[in-house]
């Protein structure tokens, strides 16, 4: 199954904390698969996740304003899925500066092995990539999943294997 998504996972800030920067409110309802266009939880390791499921390409790891202010307070890892390109991109904020940043994009007669990094990546970068590069190896090598699987490795959390978000609704 195709599906599209953007998530924020900030640490260092409370959930009250990261819903009043983005302007939201937990609503208490348990999110079901298309129940809502925001979902967040609270994760192990002081980790509050936001899920956007109707998102703009790149999604929140585009927002370069909005990570740079959460990022002032706490340490912040934006990621972005889409299964339909496959695109997938990752990025690490720390003190208002994105610290790293993987991005696999695969545009209309590009090779799908297509990813760009930069910055201080974490030691697991080369653990996942590698890891990549040999499960997909006779695929072409696409690379489409080191994205995702670093911010996973980091935070905790991956989208299709959570349950437990809560709708997430604009305050305003």
């Amino acid at each position: 199954m195709s599906s599209v998504f953007s998530w924020l996972a900030v640490r260092g800030l409370s959930s009250h904390a990261v819903l009043d920067q983005l302007d939201l409110i937990d609503t208490g309802v348990t999110h079901t698969a298309g129940s809502s266009q925001l979902a967040g939880k609270e994760l192990p390791g002081a980790w509050y996740v936001v899920v956007d499921y109707d998102v703009d390409a790149a999604g929140y790891v585009s927002k370069t304003p909005l990570l740079e202010r959460l990022s002032q307070h706490g340490d912040v890892i934006a990621c972005y899925d889409s299964s339909y390109g496959p695109d997938s991109a990752a990025a690490e904020w720390r003190k208002g500066q994105r610290i790293w940043c993987v991005e696999h994009y695969c545009a209309s007669g590009e090779t799908p092995d297509h990813l760009e990094y930069d910055g201080d990546l974490p030691v697991t970068f080369s653990k996942i990539l590698a890891s990549s590069q040999a499960k997909y190896a006779d695929f072409g090598f696409c690379l489409y999943p080191v994205a995702v699987d670093l911010a996973a490795e980091i935070t905790g959390f991956r989208e299709n294997r959570e349950v437990g978000l809560n709708e997430l609704a604009w305050a305003n």
